[in-house]
């Protein structure tokens, strides 16, 4: 039987890339005359899709006389007669298209596609709704403070206790129009010149945002219970950068004990901060949630930064960091003379959202939708690659590691693996994030290559998709078997 391949579609439909592939190999002669062709069922399994696809394939073929149909028998190849040999060659392979460079990818997992959660669009639109017909105007049109609006520091404040364990005053919080506006402040803390330690592989933003802001980005590599203390004492440190709760792009929870690491490294010289980057820690999706590292800071070294921009997605653009009492103290030197750089009409709607309760209910509602996706992209890659895969961290947050143990020839060649299947992907209008992408420092194999997996907005469709494209371009690349 003939090797086929979905992947190799390019533009055409599942069912029109199997008609003509089948076809070809008939009048080229790959298939014989009265061979056997598998059942639809076999068909549909090997190649991931649907019985339904198979079927019309195959039904066009019947139509057009290159196969029969046997009843409880199958389908054979008919006999072609010869055409003459001017014209006897065969009918020209159905064209793979690649993705031009710009056009739009059909499916992305290396960033959040820009459409909004559904119900999340609606949550907002009903909470704006409330906050211009039923709330005081003169509240609601009032000038921006650079801490944000009372009323939404309270009701941050009894989110994080109900939420993450922190007791907290209202006036050490403040809001901002997105995390990366508060990684600026966190920055401005400093003195000038100073050196930010941050994880390695990480978020990309982080760093480059503390060298805009004239300070000195260091990356630390990391181990398997965080980000590595030798590694940070190694330098002369003012600043730690991390993500304890689910670390961005490996999903790796640190340690108690690496914790605890942390908070000492802190407590040894007055002036160093940790900033805690928390930024999807309601939704973990199996067990309890971590605690926030900040609840068990005694020293007041911990920068607690959160964000609404996981649970609302593209809808609203707000964060927000609860500072120790030395920083808040810092915060208000520098900020005094600024304004606020979050609407506060936006301020009012988020603080509905917090003290009705419809946010938690949005967020326990998106936790179910999203931890279905996990699952049913989780079986849909089980099925297409089998043992050679493995998901790391699945259940920490709203992203997963794909690690696909390579062939003998491939291994010691770890970033070239992914390198090769990202770009395989992309030529399917395919997005993948190789996970070497996000790291500075020199990249350790372990005969894995390892993809970062953005998957809550993937519909059913995208994700047997996904799938079956990743399976057939491992196999095709030689990857993995």
């Amino acid at each position: 039987m003939l090797s086929l391949d979905l992947a190799d579609r390019g533009t055409l439909s599942r069912s029109e890339y199997l008609y003509r592939t089948i076809r070809d190999a008939i009048v080229a002669g790959e298939l014989a005359p009265e061979e056997k062709l598998p059942s639809k069922r076999k068909l549909a399994d090997k190649l991931g899709c649907s019985l339904i696809t198979v079927e019309s394939a195959l039904s066009q073929l019947v139509a057009e006389g290159y196969i029969e149909a046997r009843p409880r028998r199958g389908y054979y190849v008919e006999r072609l007669g010869k055409l003459p040999e001017a014209t006897a060659q065969a009918l020209p392979k159905a064209e793979v298209k690649t993705l031009p460079e710009g056009e739009q990818l059909r499916i992305d997992t290396s960033h959040l596609p820009a459409r909004p959660d559904r119900s999340a669009l609606l949550l907002w639109e009903r909470s704006l709704r409330h906050v211009l017909s039923a709330e005081d105007l003169d509240e609601a049109f009032s000038s921006l403070t650079p801490q944000g609006l009372p009323r939404l520091q309270q009701a941050i404040a009894t989110h994080l206790a109900q939420t993450r364990g922190m007791r907290v005053e209202a006036d050490q919080i403040v809001v901002a129009a997105g995390a990366q506006v508060l990684y600026q402040l966190v920055a401005q803390l400093l003195p000038a010149g100073s050196l930010c330690a941050v994880e390695d592989p990480g978020f990309p933003r982080i760093a480059r945002t503390y060298e805009a802001e004239g300070k000195r980005a260091v990356p630390v590599p990391l181990d398997a219970e965080g980000i590595a203390m030798e590694g940070i004492r190694s330098k002369d440190v003012q600043l730690v950068h991390a993500m304890p709760s689910h670390q961005f792009p490996t999903g790796r929870v640190m340690s108690i004990s690496r914790r605890y690491e942390l908070l000492g490294w802190a407590a040894e010289v007055p002036g160093r901060l940790i900033a805690e980057d928390d930024y999807d820690c309601e939704f973990r999706l199996a067990g309890r949630p971590i605690p926030a590292l900040a609840s068990i800071d005694a020293t007041g070294a911990v920068i607690y930064i959160g964000t609404f921009s996981k649970s609302l997605g593209p809808v609203v653009r707000a964060a927000y960091a609860v500072l120790p009492p030395a920083a808040a103290r810092r915060y208000e030197e520098l900020r005094s003379f600024a304004a606020g750089t979050l609407g506060t009409i936006d301020q009012l709607a988020l603080a509905t959202m917090l003290e009705d309760g419809s946010y938690e209910s949005h967020v326990a509602r998106y936790r179910r939708l999203v931890k279905e996706r996990r699952d049913h992209l989780a079986e849909a890659l089980a099925r297409e690659l089998g043992e050679s895969m493995k998901l790391e961290e699945a259940d920490s947050g709203l992203h997963m590691v794909l690690a696909l143990r390579l062939q003998p020839a491939w291994c010691g060649r770890e970033q070239e693996a992914e390198e090769a299947l990202v770009e395989a992907a992309r030529k399917c209008g395919i997005g993948l994030a190789a996970l070497s992408s996000y790291a500075q420092l020199s990249y350790r194999g372990d005969g894995s290559a390892r993809f970062v997996l953005q998957y809550e907005r993937l519909e059913d469709g995208e994700i047997e998709e996904l799938a079956a494209n990743l399976g057939a371009l491992a196999r095709r690349t030689g990857v993995c078997g």
